[in-house]
């Protein structure tokens, strides 16, 4: 993981990094290594993305106006003053939230902090800027959430064993569909009933994080295009910007 030049550890505890105000989402790396990346979103209202998930679990931190998602064939509101965190695996589409300005924090933290299914909490009133959050008040959270987990939730099971075979075998979806004991068609309807898209869907979502992590990786934007199997860099540009909501060269510049 990249990390910034902070040295200090007493700087490290107390920064995150600076975000300016825009109407696109920034992506910053974090000088901590238990926070993968931060996004921010500072404008008027919010972006409406393609449908995605991520390898990491996300924390998404609204301070003022509100995100919205649908998950699961419902849309799921975070207002001012909540946190939500979304388990690494899980579908997801950010919705336009027109209007009052908006301003939110995303920590995507590893994998392992995750709970079964989405959590939403109340942080109150404590920062009036992104730029006061630290990496210990992103813990925080991440802690305060995961407490509230039953012990041994297994939701999230039947959902993990299908992305794994998806995004860790290479062999088609035909054969996939076979060491799971159903028909091509039956397993298609498995995978969107259990992963909210077809498995080509789910493939290529697979590839835009590999293209992510490859660009964080600090990789060149062709070669990440070629590494990430698509047909070229135009071809990732208009994926990533859609689902993302900026572009590779931004986002690596970043």
């Amino acid at each position: 993981m990249l990390r910034s030049g902070i040295t200090n550890p007493s700087v490290r505890a107390s920064v995150i990094t600076r975000f300016a105000m825009t109407n696109a989402w920034t992506y910053r790396r974090a000088a901590n290594d238990d926070i993968v990346e931060l996004a921010s979103w500072c404008g008027a209202g919010s972006l409406a993305l393609r449908p995605h998930f991520h390898d990491e679990s996300q924390i998404v931190l609204v301070l003022s106006g509100s995100r919205a998602f649908r998950i699961d064939g419902a849309t799921v509101t975070v207002s001012a003053g909540h946190a939500a965190l979304i388990p690494a695996g899980m579908l997801h589409a950010p919705m336009a939230t027109p209007g009052a300005e908006t301003v939110c924090l995303n920590a995507y933290v590893p994998a392992d902090r995750a709970c079964s299914s989405l959590r939403i909490i109340s942080v109150g009133d404590r920062w009036r800027s992104i730029d006061e959050i630290s990496p210990e008040h992103i813990s925080e959270i991440a802690n305060d959430i995961l407490s509230r987990e039953e012990p041994g939730s297994t939701e999230q099971t039947g959902r993990a064993k299908l992305g794994t075979a998806l995004t860790e075998s290479p062999e088609p979806i035909g054969e996939i569909a076979a060491s799971f004991g159903r028909s091509r068609e039956g397993f298609s309807r498995m995978v969107r009933r259990e992963l909210g898209v077809a498995p080509h869907a789910f493939r290529l979502l697979a590839r835009l994080n590999l293209a992510r992590q490859l660009l964080r990786a600090g990789e060149p934007i062709a070669a990440v295009a070629a590494d990430a199997g698509f047909s070229d860099q135009s071809h990732l540009t208009r994926l990533f910007r859609r689902t993302f909501g900026t572009t590779p060269g931004v986002y690596w510049r970043d």
